[in-house]
């Protein structure tokens, strides 16, 4: 169970990081245009957050599996 939830943590990770470049960031311009963030200072760091959480959740998992 906890190798399916890593392929899927991995997939949106890669889904997450791939599109954000230096000159244009798709993901971030695709959760600005949502409306549900006030700002766009507040959908970066929505998404920011949401990127790094998803890479700790990923070594934990990796972590978890390694010794289980």
């Amino acid at each position: 169970m906890l190798h399916i939830l890593q392929l899927i943590n991995g997939i949106i990770i890669l889904f997450l990081i791939i599109p954000q470049t230096p000159t244009e960031n798709i993901v971030l311009r695709k959760f600005n245009e949502t409306g549900f963030f006030s700002s766009y200072r507040n959908a970066k760091l929505f998404v920011n957050s949401l990127t790094w959480f998803l890479i700790f959740l990923f070594i934990i998992i990796t972590f978890i599996l390694n010794f289980f």
